[in-house]
């Protein structure tokens, strides 16, 4: 495929009548009959130029976005439908890949989801396949926000907390397509370099049954500079970064799936995102 190519991304719309005495959210479950889903609008941006990661050339170090490759030789997509073997065999492959190529003394895992697109997506259809599985995300984020990303550590560290936050360390997340090359819904990446995050990130709450958690949605900005990895094959992870201890969240990717049009092509896509703490 060319370099680059013209895309079509998502982010949230700039709405100065907005009530500012309400936070911004969004519901992940069914409302209430008259109660808004969310109170803020996602619109679609055309002609976003989307550029090669895999010959940008860019530092992981100044960029917080970097590819590895895998041994997924012995890895077939339906073995990701089994959490143990995702347990046993794929996070301990992933630790190893990661570590090394971020220079990591050790990794632990706090969340791993699949995505499985449903042929109708993003409108979807009942009774299809993949209906009731988790859907590619289109609009441009960043995971977490720090005040998020403190709430996490007390849950997943406890009383080690004060153990953890002396050591340097990073949030990152991780994503490979189940097969490849992947050219349905791929990833995008936004380059924190070219992101002004006093006026570009917008604070939300994600609202789920029984948790909510806050995430930066992203407003379109000319200067920004979009990646991701032509026909990214199974063997190969994206890595992206969501926080450093010493750097905040200076270096980290907002990110989101986006359509390639005519240039797409294949199976839809299914993948796995893995998030984790890396230590240094």
């Amino acid at each position: 495929m060319s370099n680059p190519i013209t895309a079509t991304i998502r982010y949230v719309q700039r709405d100065k009548k907005r009530p500012t005495t309400e936070k911004p959210y969004i519901l992940h479950y069914a409302a209430p009959a008259g109660f808004p889903q969310n109170n803020f609008t996602i619109d679609s941006f055309p002609g976003i130029k989307v550029h090669n990661l895999r010959t940008a050339k860019l530092s992981y170090q100044e960029h917080g976005m970097t590819v590895a490759s895998l041994d997924s030789s012995h890895m077939r997509p339906e073995d990701f439908d089994n959490d143990e073997w995702i347990e046993r065999v794929y996070l301990p492959e992933l630790h190893k890949c990661i570590c090394k190529a971020l220079g990591a003394e050790d990794m632990t895992v706090f969340d791993w989801m699949l995505r499985k697109r449903s042929v109708s997506f993003p409108k979807r259809k009942e009774g299809e396949e993949n209906e009731e599985a988790t859907q590619p995300s289109l609009s441009a984020h960043i995971d977490y926000t720090e005040a998020e990303l403190d709430g996490r550590l007390d849950k997943y560290f406890g009383d080690e907390k004060g153990n953890v936050l002396k050591r340097r360390y990073q949030v990152i997340n991780i994503w490979k397509p189940l097969s490849g090359p992947c050219r349905d819904y791929p990833m995008a990446y936004l380059d924190p370099k070219s992101v002004d995050r006093q006026n570009d990130l917008f604070a939300v709450d994600e609202v789920f049954p029984t948790v909510a958690n806050e995430v930066f949605q992203v407003y379109y900005n000319p200067k920004h500079k979009w990646y991701y990895v032509p026909d990214q094959l199974d063997s190969e992870v994206a890595i992206f970064n969501a926080f450093d201890s010493e750097k905040g969240q200076d270096i980290a990717v907002p990110h989101c799936s986006f359509d390639l049009g005519e240039a797409g092509s294949g199976i839809p896509r299914q993948s796995i995102e893995v998030r984790a703490f890396v230590f240094y």
